[in-house]
């Protein structure tokens, strides 16, 4: 959770969240009427207490609680978000979003920041302050309190501001690794997560299950978030779980300490198959392009790791989830590049600009059989995201013994594309302005 989380949206998305936020709310349970103001020093000391039985660790010193107004949230959080990031780097992330089609054309990134803290956080732990603030007004039950302490407690133990997922960790300095710091968000979010299941299996009284589900999965706020927003808002959370689960199943808390303390997940593959995790594979490192290939009056906006969740979720657009969910399986590394000429944004063209961007996404696979089939996939996705028309291909042999490859050319509004796959098990994928520099940046 560096203020990023899902790689590509991880300049824009996880820059609208703080450190370990639960952006969920839920109705009073145990007997209380919810509101913030409710939490006493009785009823914090009782979760607390049971919190440690669950997590099987005990707290080193009392947790900081404080009572915000929703309108102090949402300004706190903008604030927040706009530190992590430059107004430059949030504006690059928005237009790569929208170049993938992974949001719409028309989405505003500074109101979609408003409306998730300002509707839909309940409350948060910030390890930096080892604050615990609730919203006033808002409901809380003990289930979510659970939540929160439990990222109280595993910062006392294992200090999660060091995390590549932390605010902190993110003005330490930028990484360029936005895949594992997706990981490391679901490992904070899935221990939490995981200690709230089991909170509220223990004690059913604290809120009724299919309340605390739907309510946490469910919450949408006022405003409706675009599908991938949300989608990325909530991977942490549950694919965390399912990958916390995993490694309870095999050692127990221990295993999950271990994770936390010295050796977090590496890549969203890992929350995907954990089995990656306990044979401690790495992912394939991928080069692109020199910052300066464009040629003159290109600059590089970004670059950093495209992982599972967000080929994924580039995929299931065009050939569905379940078929994007197959060809997701043989990811074995990513990473892009986005290069602009010009200003961004541009008055004279509108975001998705075509005309004056560049990217390219490299991804490695097991084998050829599957490279194949993802080339084609994205071949589908040009034509669906940016209703692209092919041009043809064409073969070409790389230097210095690099393998054969096969480029097939695409035309699109304002621009090309390119999808390369070479001899072995690598598929590139580039849009350009024109054909020769989609060519030379997928090379």
């Amino acid at each position: 959770m560096r203020q990023r989380t899902p790689e590509i949206v991880a300049a824009t998305v996880l820059a609208l969240l703080v450190a370990v936020f639960v952006a969920f709310g839920s109705a009073g349970g145990d007997g209380d009427d919810g509101a913030a103001e409710s939490v006493s020093p009785e009823r914090l000391a009782r979760v607390e207490a049971r919190v440690e039985r669950l997590r099987g660790l005990e707290f080193e010193r009392p947790v900081r609680v404080t009572v915000m107004s929703p309108a102090e949230v949402e300004a706190y959080g903008v604030r927040e978000a706009r530190a992590s990031e430059t107004r430059a780097r949030a504006a690059a992330g928005e237009e790569l979003m929208k170049l993938l089609g992974l949001i719409d054309a028309d989405v505003d990134m500074d109101a979609v920041t408003s409306s998730i803290y300002g509707e839909q956080v309940a409350g948060f732990y910030d390890p930096r302050t080892e604050r615990l603030a609730l919203v006033a007004g808002v409901g809380i039950d003990d289930v979510t309190l659970a939540h929160e302490l439990t990222h109280a407690l595993e910062d006392q133990h294992f200090d999660l501001s060091r995390l590549g997922g932390s605010s902190e960790a993110a003005s330490a300095g930028a990484t360029a690794d936005d895949d594992r710091a997706s990981a490391e968000s679901g490992l904070v979010e899935g221990t939490a997560t995981a200690v709230m299941t089991r909170y509220l299996e223990r004690y059913p009284e604290a809120l009724s299950f299919g309340d605390a589900l739907g309510q946490l999965w469910g919450a949408t706020g006022s405003t409706p978030l675009p599908p991938y927003i949300m989608s990325s808002l909530l991977f942490p959370y549950q694919q965390g779980e399912r990958f916390v689960d995993a490694l309870l199943a095999r050692g127990g808390w221990e295993t999950v300490d271990d994770a936390l303390r010295a050796r977090p997940p590496l890549a969203t593959a890992d929350l995907y198959e954990p089995k990656r995790w306990f044979a401690r594979t790495r992912p394939a490192v991928l080069e692109l392009p020199d910052d300066d290939a464009p040629g003159a009056g290109w600059r590089l906006l970004e670059t950093s790791t495209l992982g599972i969740f967000d080929l994924r979720a580039l995929l299931a657009e065009a050939v569905g989830e379940r078929a994007a969910a197959t060809l997701g399986a043989g990811w074995r590394g990513g990473r892009y590049a986005l290069w602009r000429k010009g200003p961004l944004p541009a008055d004279d063209c509108e975001a998705p600009c075509t005309a004056r961007d560049a990217l390219t996404l490299r991804l490695r696979f097991r084998n050829a059989a599957e490279a194949g089939a993802v080339s084609a996939a994205f071949g589908s996705w040009l034509a669906a995201t940016h209703g692209a028309r092919r041009t043809g291909s064409v073969g070409w042999r790389g230097v210095g013994g690099a393998p054969d490859a096969m480029t097939t050319g695409w035309t699109l509004d304002g621009g090309t594309a390119a999808v390369t796959r070479n001899g072995g098990a690598d598929v590139t994928v580039t849009l350009a302005p024109t054909p020769a520099l989609a060519a030379r940046l997928s090379r």
